[in-house]
């Protein structure tokens, strides 16, 4: 809100003014409360209003700016985040955990609303597809299921782990850089050489 305060002052029109200024772009009358009669001659000598009461182009620039405030601040939904069909997309991701508990004696598969809210913070810090989350995490699951899901992070700390020092780890996102990257090694699922 400063920020506007500031830009209201560096432009030299006064709250009311501003106010005066919306109203005739919205085509709406002034509340009474407002001199607009006195507004109107200032916004005039600042050369936002022409004498036929009509918007000046650094008047509709102007607006443009102080609205353009307000609609960063507008909350970002997790269909806006994650795309349209983000819940048959958060399903098919928590099935590519194994079923029950790991040996950590966790569950693989957390509720779908804990992964909402860790895929929300995913998709806000980080650019990649569903595709791209789909094949890491398959790619995961694989690597860790040649060892029985030993040491293997559930299906939300996959998305995101906090540390002790409050920030938060991604081991999705790392996996991603690889397949984005096409940069593993491809898996042995033999241990030993058969002659």
């Amino acid at each position: 809100m400063q920020e506007v305060f500031n830009k209201l002052i560096k432009a030299g029109i006064s709250p009311n003014a501003f106010y005066v200024l919306y109203c005739i772009h919205n085509k709406v009358v002034p509340n009474d409360f407002v001199n607009s009669s006195i507004e109107i001659a200032k916004l005039k000598s600042g050369n936002y209003l022409t004498e036929s009461l009509e918007l000046s182009g650094n008047s509709l620039k102007f607006i443009e700016e102080i609205d353009a405030f307000f609609k960063k601040s507008k909350k970002k939904t997790s269909k806006n985040l994650m795309g349209e069909d983000f819940q048959d997309n958060l399903k098919l991701y928590n099935q590519l955990f194994p079923s029950g508990k790991l040996p950590s004696g966790v569950y693989a598969r957390v509720n779908i609303k804990s992964l909402e809210n860790a895929f929300r913070w995913f998709f806000e810090n980080f650019s990649y597809s569903w595709e791209t989350v789909i094949k890491a995490t398959e790619r995961y699951v694989d690597e860790y299921s040649l060892d029985r899901y030993n040491y293997m992070r559930n299906s939300q700390y996959f998305v995101r782990k906090q540390n002790t020092d409050k920030t938060w780890d991604s081991t999705l996102a790392t996996y991603c850089d690889m397949i984005d990257a096409d940069d593993y090694e491809e898996l042995n699922y033999f241990k030993e050489n058969i002659v």
